[in-house]
């Protein structure tokens, strides 16, 4: 399978020659300086990822997007694990590739299929859609996102790219659950204080629901793993790709109107409330 020549050690992750330091696991030891990738993926997050694949062994990645890519190194990785025809990254970061990517582009002899765009944000639709349409010739079936991991920015490059998905295609939407880990994103003082990527999931989640009630089939199917939620494109015609809306195919029940009879007790309840309050 895609993983299986992966070799795991205790600060790095050896593919093909090519050499993945291992961010967690960073140490004074590290002995090869900048010649290497740095990798921000851990190999349960990869086990999960091998596990994910083993149940769809008949997909086969064609065009991809990922959004987030730090130095490169998530590039190499679902580049040669993958081997997707055309290959589109895109990062926030005012950068370029390393040197090191850059040798690794040439020696592979795939500058055709593999570009980078840095200093691209992940909301900019007018930006990303040129990018499908140039890059990729407006096609894709795969995107991963692990990018902001904030709700809002992530909520919109679905929005943006998931038009442009084939039928049974993947939208890889990473870390989702970091607004659960025990760490510091559970301290007072750290800034990730917007909504979590749960809501997104459970957004997904609902819209894969309301499938046969709604305007179409958007969303076919959402696959949780704690690293990662994989989200289906089903075969909606979208009339508007460029204003796709994820609430437009989410259908809820709506919350009943009020009555002056409901008025009455929600008054009662209170004055209750305030009673037992102050007793």
């Amino acid at each position: 399978m895609f993983f299986d020549n992966l070799v795991w050690l205790n600060d790095r992750m050896m593919l093909d020659g090519l050499v993945f330091r291992l961010q967690h696991h960073i140490n004074d030891q590290w002995d090869l300086g900048d010649k290497c990738f740095i990798f921000y993926k851990i190999k349960s997050l990869v086990d999960q990822y091998a596990k994910f694949f083993e149940s769809i062994p008949d997909f086969h990645v064609k065009n991809m997007v990922e959004l987030g890519l730090w130095d490169g190194g998530s590039t190499a990785f679902w580049f040669e694990t993958l081997r997707p025809q055309r290959y589109v990254g895109i990062d926030k970061i005012e950068r370029d590739d390393s040197a090191y990517f850059k040798a690794y582009v040439a020696s592979k002899g795939i500058a055709d299929r593999v570009q980078t765009y840095w200093g691209t944000d992940q909301t900019n639709a007018e930006k990303l859609h040129s990018i499908v349409e140039s890059g990729l010739a407006g096609s894709l079936n795969f995107v991963v996102d692990d990018a902001s991991h904030l709700y809002g920015p992530t909520k919109r490059s679905f929005e943006i790219l998931f038009p442009w998905m084939e039928p049974s295609g993947l939208y890889i939407v990473e870390d989702w659950a970091w607004s659960h880990w025990p760490t510091e994103f559970q301290a007072e003082w750290h800034p990730a204080d917007e909504t979590p990527l749960t809501k997104l999931v459970v957004d997904l989640i609902e819209a894969c629901g309301s499938s046969l009630s709604g305007p179409g089939e958007l969303v076919r199917s959402v696959t949780v793993f704690q690293g990662f939620a994989a989200v289906e494109r089903g075969d909606a015609r979208i009339a508007e790709p460029e204003n796709l809306k994820l609430e437009d195919y989410i259908c809820r029940k709506r919350a009943p109107t009020p009555t002056p009879r409901s008025f009455q007790r929600l008054k009662q309840l209170a004055d209750r409330h305030v009673l037992w309050r102050f007793r």
